[in-house]
């Protein structure tokens, strides 16, 4: 009878035993599935043109064209081959991320009538109309058709020290002197790059951009 006790005991240890690792891989299961749904995609991240937009060179098929290195907490781009405002990187073969093949990346970074302009962003071989389309279908990316472009223009409010959707398209694109824009930007590609780049998207600030503009959108540039 103590034998069968025993063996019985055993029996319900094993079994419970079982229980809680099922248990245990369902919830691993359930976090990693919750996580992989949280995500947010490598594209659409870009597109915030925010402190963590410069992270998507971090991608499969990105990051062995774009080399970079952390110093300091602060990515640091090499290679490419420099332009008169910065440096771009032309991609022998596109990388397609999120439906759309890119050609090649860019930064630049210049002081121009009074106005620094930082930009940073893609070339495509999609053409302008093409690209709002496919962004258009992006969570947040909220262009709108401006001079023939297509943009979403935020600028700085000193109040809440955060940036603020612009109404109307006056001043999107143009150098602003007083405060600073953050501007998500469409437009055909730069005539200097290959024919197979048709467009870029752009991400830029530009105007009297000060260390708090820069945290909240390209902190790398802090000095």
């Amino acid at each position: 009878m103590k034998n069968r006790t025993n063996s019985q005991s055993s029996f319900e240890l094993r079994i419970n035993s079982m229980k809680y690792r099922q248990l245990f891989l369902s919830c691993a299961a359930f976090f990693t599935c919750s996580s992989s749904f949280a995500a947010t995609p490598a594209l659409q991240s870009f597109l915030t043109c925010d402190d963590n937009s410069l992270a998507v060179i971090n991608q499969p098929g990105l990051k062995e064209r774009i080399p970079s290195t952390l110093a300091d907490g602060k990515m640091i781009l090499s290679g490419g081959a420099k332009t008169e405002v910065g440096q771009r990187w032309l991609f022998d073969t596109p990388v397609t991320l999120n439906g759309i093949a890119l050609t090649g990346f860019f930064m630049e970074d210049q002081n121009l009538m009074g106005s620094r302009i930082i930009g940073w962003g893609f070339y495509t071989q999609h053409a302008p109309d093409e690209l709002y389309v496919q962004l258009s279908k992006v969570p947040g990316s909220a262009l709108e058709s401006a001079n023939g472009i297509y943009v979403r223009a935020q600028i700085w409010s000193p109040k809440q020290s955060a940036w603020v959707p612009e109404s109307g398209d006056e001043t999107a694109g143009k150098l602003v002197t007083d405060t600073a824009e953050r501007i998500l930007m469409v437009e055909p590609a730069s005539p200097d790059v290959a024919k197979t780049s048709k467009g870029m998207i752009t991400c830029s600030v530009q105007g009297a951009v000060s260390p708090a503009m820069l945290k909240s959108t390209r902190p790398d540039l802090i000095n």
